[in-house]
């Protein structure tokens, strides 16, 4: 027998006053989860930038790596580096661009050395393309190894 015809005295199946109850039940319990769906979303998105951006200052490291040790404070600073949202390099800043990788050659830390023949503290600051005041700086002392 269908739920909605009579059966002896009463009628079965849900009330409005019952779904309604249900229903308010259900969205209580829903908002809170759907606010963490929204944060975790969020977070992720951080994790994920902040893998590209370590990839970013790997490549950049790794080009310093390939520049002659006397020719780095010249030809490797202040250089500018354009990559997408995946971390994969663009020849120049184009609308795919997300992250601006700046580099900048510092004399070593006196704790190391004061002798720039032996090493030169490479500075890799990685700014999104967007929003200029998320940046994060990453520090890579180079060594001269032909010595």
């Amino acid at each position: 027998m269908a739920p909605w015809k009579k059966h002896g005295l009463r009628y079965e199946g849900f009330s409005l006053i019952e779904v309604t109850i249900a229903l308010g039940v259900f969205a209580f319990a829903m908002i809170p989860i759907i606010g963490l769906v929204s944060s975790g979303m969020k977070s992720l998105r951080g994790s994920m930038d902040d893998g590209v951006r370590g990839e970013i200052v790997r490549k950049v490291v790794a080009e310093a790596g390939r520049v002659p040790y006397t020719n780095l404070s010249t030809a490797f600073n202040n250089s500018l580096f354009y990559f997408d949202d995946e971390g994969v390099q663009q020849a120049a800043s184009n609308a795919q661009t997300i992250f601006v990788a700046s580099n900048s050659i510092a004399d070593p830390p006196p704790l190391v050395t004061s002798d720039t023949n032996i090493a030169q503290l490479l500075r890799v600051t990685v700014r999104h393309f967007a929003d200029t005041n998320n940046k994060t700086v990453y520090s890579q002392l180079i060594l001269n190894t032909a010595q």
